[in-house]
């Protein structure tokens, strides 16, 4: 296990660039996807499920239609409330069967990522999934629409995060929020307009 701070090694990083190329192809080799509810509906088996950037909507709980009891949420905006406001307050022994993360990556520091993630891995059960999505930085506006984003995740860079808290990755792909049909998903998708990226990754050991 490396280093929890979050310190940033470019060896690693780059061993990791190659490593996900080979393994998934370049960004127009990723498959295109309905949405991260698909995925997160197919790796969720039951047990505890922990939303990280939950957001005072708290979709995910809604979507999967969880009760209190196994939906646990992680955020410090102050105009929700949550179970956690950080990952430091999670027991010790508490772990989830599902952990996900969706659009929250790309809203703090690469350090601030790879402290937060192997944290979160220690409180993932053998065999849980780690669902994150982010915004496709090849895409032309997507990352660059919101100010509160801070770091450019592309999906292989996505993958190193992963990597770094020692989880396999088992899947990347794309999504849109739009239903492309026709001409202009075959447009969108030879021009990668495709406008996210889902990763999943599962406990290594």
């Amino acid at each position: 296990m490396k280093d929890k701070k979050g310190k940033f090694e470019y060896g690693f990083y780059w061993d990791c660039l190659k490593e996900c190329v080979q393994k998934f192809g370049s960004i127009m080799d990723l498959p295109i996807i309905n949405g991260p509810g698909e995925k997160i509906s197919e790796s969720y088996s039951g047990g505890k499920v922990l939303d990280v950037g939950a957001g005072k909507e708290k979709p995910i709980q809604k979507y999967l239609n969880l009760s209190d009891d196994l939906y646990f949420s992680l955020d410090n905006d102050p105009c929700g409330r949550f179970d956690y406001n950080s990952v430091e307050e999670i027991p010790e022994n508490e772990l989830f069967s599902l952990i996900a993360a969706n659009q929250f990556f790309e809203h703090i520091t690469v350090e601030d990522s790879i402290g937060l993630v192997c944290n979160l891995a220690e409180h993932l059960k053998k065999n849980g999934h780690l669902i994150s999505t982010v915004p496709n930085i090849q895409h032309p506006v997507r990352q660059r629409a919101d100010i509160t984003h801070v770091t450019n995740w592309d999906y292989k860079a996505l993958y190193m995060l992963y990597r770094y808290a020692n989880l396999k990755v088992i899947e990347i792909a794309r999504y849109t929020k739009r239903n492309l049909r026709g001409n202009h998903r075959k447009i969108c998708c030879q021009d990668m307009l495709i406008a996210f990226i889902v990763l999943i990754g599962v406990t290594a050991y």
